[in-house]
């Protein structure tokens, strides 16, 4: 009966393979398809240009722009005098490179005849790209509505933003250290918070650069088991620790959405953008529920009476598990009569989690985003969230970007490309961090072969 076990083992773990697979190209997909990689301006239906009526709106890629002056004809002749005409500077006005070729459109030509195709192609012989102006184009606020691509946005990006978001990461690694260390308290382990911040940078590399059966929480488990003593202990702080950071981010999230909706509705009234409230409200509703849920298990878990009038005692008793797990749960329930370490550990966590999404802020914005502040708080938490499902592919690729490309495409005020390139900046800038972690790997004194060595070690005594 072992054998077929391990046969399927691998098929499993394969099966699993693909379907992160295809979730990561579903999600990509998703994203591309969305996104403008160049500037693109749109020439609104009902338009003529060069006797040529456009039939609908049509979005055409902008090569560049061109500031002229503008003039004004001035008789300047004495009265009575016959008119003398001079043309006077009165500013400058803008003119759009737009260009045509190879671009579809549908349009009515000067003899009424209908036509859709390529504009540099006859009936049509449009040049390969024309200045326009204005004038010419759709506008939405009073001004051009020309959609930034990709290329536009990373080219116009304001590093100095980025910079500070980058840098303000860090201060997640050391209140998450901190954190661990007063979990690590109740359970008699007294690391010093220096070791816990090595084992946290090595853990977050193991995650991020090999990913695999040694994750980093495993390695962080086994370490500290073997500085503490205390393999059971060692995995309950770490596995809580995750916990409390993911009930901290969905807390986080929902609580910002309330407060963005809240803020709205006193500002804005009746104006507010209704599809972005729409995202705000099914955000406090999935949180909510998955709140609800997570908070009626605690409370009968560390409820002695609860336990005993549901049976759960007598339950876990009868049931087969391994030594490891009624450990684990003895171990877990120390934490009993230790609220106030769990609310500090709680309030920690949200300031340690509103990092990420501030520093997304200050990248949407380096992007040249218009979001509210309360958005970026209230979306980025939830898109990590979702990329750290067991099923999300590593790094949450395709998951979160298109999670972010939803939430923020929908409200209307930023485009699919500035969307793409915030979810890029909030990936990669955490991953700069976790390199940090090599310093330690790299000297061998938390190598990947010594952490297997010593589970396998740990295995063969228990």
């Amino acid at each position: 009966m072992e054998q077929p076990s391990k046969q399927h083992h691998p098929l499993r773990r394969g099966l699993l393979t693909v379907l992160k697979l295809a979730i990561a190209v579903a999600g990509l997909w998703y994203v591309i398809s969305h996104i403008t990689w160049v500037d693109r301006a749109t020439i609104p239906k009902g338009a003529v240009i060069r006797g040529i009526t456009f039939l609908k709106n049509t979005a055409l890629p902008v090569l560049g722009q061109r500031r002229m002056p503008a003039y004004k004809l001035i008789n300047t002749a004495p009265p009575g005098k016959p008119p003398v005409m001079q043309r006077h500077k009165t500013g400058e006005h803008t003119l759009y490179d737009i260009s045509f070729r190879k671009q579809v459109i549908s349009v009515r030509l000067g003899s009424g005849k209908l036509f859709t195709g390529y504009a540099d192609n006859p009936p049509l012989y449009f040049p390969g790209h024309l200045l326009l102006p204005a004038s010419d184009l759709l506008h939405a606020a009073g001004q051009p509505a020309v959609e930034v691509g990709l290329k536009g946005i990373l080219a116009r990006a304001k590093l100095p933003l980025l910079v500070i978001g980058l840098l303000i990461l860090g201060l997640q690694f050391v209140l998450t250290a901190w954190r661990w260390q007063r979990l690590m308290r109740v359970q008699g382990m007294l690391l010093p918070w220096r070791q816990c911040l090595t084992l946290t940078f090595v853990g977050q590399f193991y995650s991020t650069f090999l990913p695999g059966t040694t994750s980093g929480d495993l390695v962080k488990i086994v370490y500290t088991s073997r500085l503490t003593g205390r393999k059971t202990a060692s995995a309950v702080t770490v596995l809580l620790d995750r916990v409390i950071g993911l009930v901290a981010l969905m807390v986080l999230g929902a609580g910002a959405a309330v407060l963005q909706l809240l803020w709205e509705r006193l500002h804005a009234g009746t104006q507010a953008d209704s599809a972005g409230n729409l995202v705000l409200v099914h955000i406090i509703l999935l949180v909510g529920g998955l709140l609800a849920g997570l908070a009626g298990g605690a409370i009968i878990y560390f409820s002695a009476r609860l336990r005993r009038i549901l049976g759960v005692d007598a339950l876990m008793n009868r049931l087969p598990l391994p030594d490891f797990i009624k450990h684990a749960d003895e171990t877990l329930r120390a934490y009993r009569g230790h609220f106030g370490v769990l609310a500090f550990a709680f309030a920690i966590s949200i300031v340690s989690q509103a990092i990420l999404p501030l520093a997304g802020f200050l990248a949407g914005r380096a992007f040249g985003m218009h979001a509210p502040f309360g958005c970026f708080m209230a979306y980025i938490p939830i898109a990590a969230l979702s990329a750290s499902l067991p099923i999300v592919p590593p790094q949450g690729i395709g998951v979160l970007d298109a999670v972010i490309l939803h939430f923020f495409v929908t409200r209307g005020v930023d485009t699919a490309g500035q969307a793409f390139a915030l979810s890029q900046a909030i990936r990669f800038m955490p991953i700069m961090w976790n390199l940090v972690g090599a310093y330690w790997v790299v000297r061998g004194n938390y190598s990947r072969h010594r952490a297997q060595e010593m589970q396998q070690q740990d295995e063969a005594q228990a």
